[in-house]
């Protein structure tokens, strides 16, 4: 997730909680470098704890510190990469688990895509009637060995975050969605959905990831989430994919 602006609001508040490349082709430079040193730390213990004091740090620190603009790059360079098959293992256990989601971020946008495009290190899971189910989602994550690190609230129309990490640096952010806020959003964006279908199906797209359907907010979603953030280099390369993915469908329709 990215930082989010709280357009028109008083701000968020935070708690701190108890492949690249299209896929077939190589990782490009920058990704195999990204790789070694995760790799590098995560295979001694020491350089281990301090890499997760060192991510502890970063994400409990203010959103908009000197910390986070300082430490972000050693810390993003820290993290270990989602692949296909640990994202669709994920997804399968909160479906499992009864959780209705959509992916959204990075990887939401290389499903709609149906191929990867870049490397990813978190995954981005919106989660339906947040209040109840997030509870039972993070419980399902914990047994696939993450930990809650943070909690946020915005007043957005993506107002709830729970980010979780792994042993390996991965994270999930667990993210709500106001459903009248975004058909408020769309609306305003000369978009309306149909009267007589729930948000969730106005905000729902089909994707694939390794093969696989997989459910996702809808490209114009996505734009509108991203909206909300100041956006960092591989969110621009996001956007751009989103920007050619409805200008495309634009022109189909």
């Amino acid at each position: 997730m990215g930082r989010q602006r709280a357009h028109g609001g008083a701000g968020s508040s935070s708690t701190a909680a108890p492949s690249a490349g299209q896929a077939g082709g190589l990782p490009t430079p920058p990704h195999r470098l990204g790789r070694s040193v995760h790799k590098l730390v995560m295979s001694a213990a020491p350089l281990r704890r301090a890499a997760t004091a060192l991510s502890r740090y970063v994400a409990e620190s203010p959103e908009r510190s000197v910390v986070r603009k300082l430490l972000t790059p050693g810390y993003t360079r820290l993290r270990g990469e989602v692949t296909p098959g640990e994202l669709l293992a994920v997804v399968d256990a909160l479906r499992a688990g009864g959780v209705d989601l959509w992916l959204a971020g990075g990887w939401g946008v290389d499903a709609l895509l149906g191929r990867q495009t870049r490397r990813h290190d978190d995954m981005d899971i919106v989660v339906d009637d947040f209040d109840e189910r997030a509870p039972v989602a993070a419980a399902i994550l914990a047994r696939l060995g993450f930990e809650t690190t943070r909690r946020d609230r915005f007043p957005l129309w993506m107002p709830d975050r729970w980010q979780m990490r792994d042993g390996s640096l991965r994270t999930v952010d667990l993210v709500s969605v106001d459903w009248s806020r975004m058909l408020a959003a769309l609306e305003r964006d000369g978009e309306p959905g149909p009267d007589e279908l729930p948000p969730q199906t106005v905000a729902s797209a089909a994707g694939t990831v390794a093969g696989r359907p997989v459910p996702c907010l809808s490209a114009r979603v996505q734009l509108l989430f991203h909206s909300q953030f100041e956006p960092r280099a591989v969110q621009r390369h996001d956007l751009e994919l989103l920007e050619t993915l409805t200008a495309t469908s634009a022109a189909g329709s």
